[in-house]
């Protein structure tokens, strides 16, 4: 019976839940991998508009009486806007200066000097998002520079469960498609480390998936305390070590 139940546990270890995320094969993870010492491989931040933005558009020749308030434009849901004499502009997933050309021609044909100038004046959507093994995964407002790292401890730091080696960076590009990458963290407090940090761009997504180990022992912990409600009447005992990578499992019947 002892030897049956064992064998049990040892197939549910090796079951991984549903919401857990397998990384891609290790050939894929090498191509993604963010050297310590060298990110050339990572796009560097850019400041793209994104759907519920508010711009400031000021044409550079614009006279001190026209009305500040005409120079404030919403990004719709759709990621357009409409400014006069230029018609729809398409603004999301494009950065202020790329927005800024585009209207300044589209002008040159009604002033004598078009150029314009383009910022984002609110910015509702300028946070990174940290999710997975941490400790309190949740959006965080990105009022200055931030790296992953810094990401990565303000959510609380990485759970015992973590894969450290393999945190993960998504970053929309220009055509609104997530690229993702791979950093190790673990070697974050590595003494003799001169590696310069990953700095994270609005939209940004750090996710931490978890070790093997974790998915086996989340796994071995749902179906005792949540597939198996009779489990605390005949004294079901699950215990672990991460640290040592065992894991072993007790019954005892009252």
């Amino acid at each position: 019976m002892k030897k049956r139940f064992c064998i049990c546990v040892l197939l549910l270890s090796a079951c991984s839940t549903p919401s857990s995320l397998l990384l891609p094969e290790q050939s894929v993870l090498d191509q993604k991998q963010i050297e310590l010492n060298n990110i050339s491989k990572l796009p560097s931040p850019v400041t793209r508009v994104m759907n519920g933005d508010t711009l400031r558009i000021v044409r550079d020749a614009q006279t001190p009486a026209e009305k500040d308030e005409m120079s404030l434009f919403f990004v719709r849901p759709d990621g357009t806007f409409s400014y006069p004499y230029a018609g729809l502009i398409q603004a999301t997933h494009r950065t202020p200066e790329d927005i800024a050309e585009e209207i300044s021609k589209k002008l040159s044909a009604i002033y004598r000097y078009p150029k314009v100038t383009t910022n984002i004046a609110i910015a509702p959507g300028n946070r990174v998002f940290v999710g997975g093994a941490v400790r309190n995964p949740s959006a965080y407002e990105l009022t200055a520079a931030a790296s992953i790292e810094q990401a990565i401890i303000g959510a609380g730091g990485v759970l015992p469960s973590a894969d450290s080696h393999h945190i993960a960076l998504l970053r929309m590009n220009e055509e609104g498609l997530y690229q993702v990458y791979f950093t190790d963290f673990s070697q974050f407090l590595l003494a003799d480390n001169n590696r310069r940090g990953v700095i994270l761009q609005r939209g940004d997504i750090v996710f931490v998936p978890k070790s093997l180990l974790g998915n086996a022992v989340e796994s071995v912990d749902m179906y005792f305390n949540q597939l198996l409600p009779f489990s605390k009447g005949i004294g079901i005992g699950f215990s672990y070590d991460l640290n040592k990578s065992q894991s072993s499992t007790s019954v005892s019947i009252p």
